[in-house]
């Protein structure tokens, strides 16, 4: 088995997540560039873990520098339920006004929502430190995590 990391995380990345092999760079951004997030990223450290035997114990301390969780957070939800609510109450007023089809009420909730979540994502979301293919081999070649975020590149 080859023992340069930078060939594994690039294997992990092509052939574990089913990036096209175009994409993966040196300087390619695991998250931003990508799209390997949440648990699939997961996948990856603790195969390099297993591999080389690269200390993450930081990375499990900073994970929401670098990438996002999986699943919905309470304050997610909290603003979610009734983003939710809003939308569909809005969207049916408006179709009953317009004395539109109860399915352009549908379509309309759904593109209130999502085109809301996104503003809301685009102005209160935070944004993530890259982490690239390079780095990432970097930091398996020196065995562990930095317990610096700034060191990461």
């Amino acid at each position: 088995m080859n023992d340069d990391p930078s060939v594994m995380v690039r294997k992990l990345l092509i052939e574990g997540q089913g990036v096209p092999e175009r994409k993966v760079t040196p300087g390619a951004r695991i998250l931003h560039d990508l799209g390997v997030d949440g648990d699939d990223a997961g996948e990856i450290f603790e195969a390099l873990h297993e591999r080389f035997g690269t200390d993450f114990t930081e990375l499990n301390r900073q994970w929401r520098v670098f990438f996002n969780t999986e699943g919905a957070s309470p304050r997610a939800i909290l603003i979610g339920i009734p983003a939710i609510l809003a939308c569909g109450g809005v969207a049916g007023a408006l179709a009953a006004v317009l004395h539109w089809p109860s399915i352009f009420a549908w379509g309309l909730a759904v593109a209130l929502f999502v085109g809301g979540g996104w503003l809301f994502a685009r102005s209160f979301g935070r944004e993530l430190q890259p982490l690239t293919v390079a780095g990432l081999a970097e930091i398996v070649q020196a065995g562990r995590w930095p317990s610096d975020p700034a060191d990461v590149r």
